[in-house]
């Protein structure tokens, strides 16, 4: 099996990832090229600008989350009609759960997708010594093919020959380009990662910076070498548990600037059990969509945007009320901290939320129980029954405070995957499940099919109260 592929590797974070692997994408974009992204583990910011980019949903690649087989499908079948599919790694090419093993890394999807590395290496303060630096990425692991290299923030032309000339002397790797510093093409970052593109009002002029940075990549010898990687074993299509062969339905999605993350795969999923997604804004609706037999809210940045969620106050009722008439809600971390009684920042100003999970969230200057968990759901709830096991990914700043006499309804019982410190996460009660954990239905299908079920018997109800302005 063909598929046109390359991997974008970093030596470590920060070097560049992202803006190099855009820069390709809309310049191969911009010359006729149909350009499929992917995002090694579990990102939600960088799809969203490959999104953009490329003009189509950028997949998550999560070899802990997804089982192999699952992972090697999902590439195969979102790239089938790609001239070229660009894979953006995360943090250093050999950085992943141990210092022992090559798990959770961008080598490890390398080595399972057979395919190709380009290595985007800092360039600023280093001279003949970079060479010394490729060729032990290159040693490392022979099972890892690094086909190029990409230099960025090189000072000048003089230091971009010097570098060029003594990596491929050494290492006989060519490098494929030689980006000098530009902060026109530095996308703005915040205490969650890179600023989401909804959020980002100069991502035009940035794409349009980075296409033409693409002009110093040799993207004729980029393609050649996506398309000499190696053939695949067609993957067999897992067994992806279905929801029945119900009547379309119309389920309510946050979308807006607030929130934005949201695994594609899960929408995808949801949309292949004959549901219509609905997008609605809690910033600026005041009425959710018409006919609606569930609400979906991802995560984002609720906090950035709490003055104007909190004057929104005739949807946080609407959404309170549907809630409390059994309506399937599910949230995760900003979907959360919407639905708490309240936001506080970190200078003492409070906002008043939805009010339908109890606790106040509080802002942090940390993070808090960030990495990947699993464990299991401690009563029966809309994504699975009791005791259902449960794996996904925690990353916030922030923590969801109760009073002393509110008693807790939790959702997951959750062990941290490289600590195994314990924990209780979320809140359940009826219709309703809020947590901090986010999941990727493809993990295990069934948490979308017992969605769609629940959504199926709200819809159902003899004395439904449908979310009608």
């Amino acid at each position: 099996m063909n598929r046109p592929r390359v991997i974008i590797a970093g030596t470590q974070s920060g070097v560049g990832k992202t803006s190099i692997s855009l820069s390709l994408m809309a310049g191969l974009k911009a010359s006729g090229h149909r350009v499929q992204a992917f995002k090694v583990g579990p990102d939600y910011i960088d799809p969203s600008y490959h999104a953009v980019a490329t003009g189509y949903p950028s997949y998550n690649l999560d070899s802990w989350l997804l089982e192999k087989e699952t992972l090697a499908w999902l590439f195969q079948t979102k790239s089938e009609t790609a001239d070229i599919s660009i894979i953006e790694g995360v943090m250093g090419l050999y950085d992943g759960f141990g210092s022992k093993e090559d798990t959770g890394s961008t080598a490890q999807i390398a080595k399972m997708l057979k395919a190709p590395v380009i290595l985007v290496v800092d360039a600023k303060s280093i001279a003949r010594s970079i060479a010394a630096m490729v060729k032990g990425y290159q040693t490392f692991d022979p099972e890892i093919q690094i086909k190029g290299v990409i230099l960025n923030k090189v000072g000048s032309q003089r230091h971009s020959d010097l570098l060029k000339e003594s990596i491929e002397h050494y290492t006989g790797i060519p490098v494929l380009g030689a980006i000098l510093r530009d902060k026109k093409i530095q996308i703005p970052e915040r205490h969650l990662g890179l600023t989401t593109a909804s959020e980002n009002v100069e991502l035009k002029d940035c794409l349009d910076a980075l296409a033409d940075t693409s002009n110093g990549i040799d993207m004729q010898e980029i393609l050649k070498i996506a398309k000499d990687a190696l053939l695949l074993e067609p993957a067999p299509e897992p067994h992806l548990s279905k929801a029945e062969a119900y009547k379309p339905m119309r389920i309510g999605i946050a979308l807006d600037r607030a929130f934005s993350f949201y695994y594609q795969s899960n929408l995808d999923l949801l949309q292949e059990m004959s549901v219509t997604l609905v997008p609605f804004s809690p910033l600026i609706d005041e009425r959710l969509p018409e006919d609606l037999s569930a609400l979906y809210f991802g995560g984002g940045f609720p906090e950035i945007y709490a003055t104007k969620l909190e004057e929104n106050h005739i949807l946080k009722d609407q959404i309170r009320t549907c809630i409390v008439d059994g309506m399937p809600v599910y949230a995760e971390c900003g979907g959360l901290m919407y639905l708490s009684e309240s936001i506080e920042k970190q200078d003492g100003s409070s906002f008043a939320m939805v009010g339908a999970v109890p606790g106040k969230i509080k802002m942090t200057e940390r993070l808090q129980n960030f990495g990947y968990k699993e464990g299991q759901m401690i009563g029966n709830t809309i994504l699975g029954e009791k005791k259902s096991l449960v794996r996904g990914h925690e990353f916030h700043y922030s923590q969801r405070l109760l009073e002393q006499d509110t008693p807790e309804t939790n959702s997951y019982e959750l062990e941290d995957r490289k600590s195994s410190k314990k924990q209780m996460e979320g809140y359940s009660r009826g219709s309703l499940l809020a947590s901090y954990l986010h999941l990727n239905f493809l993990t295990n299908p069934k948490w979308a099919v017992s969605f769609v079920d629940a959504a199926n018997r709200y819809r159902n109800a003899p004395k439904k109260v449908a979310a009608k302005a």
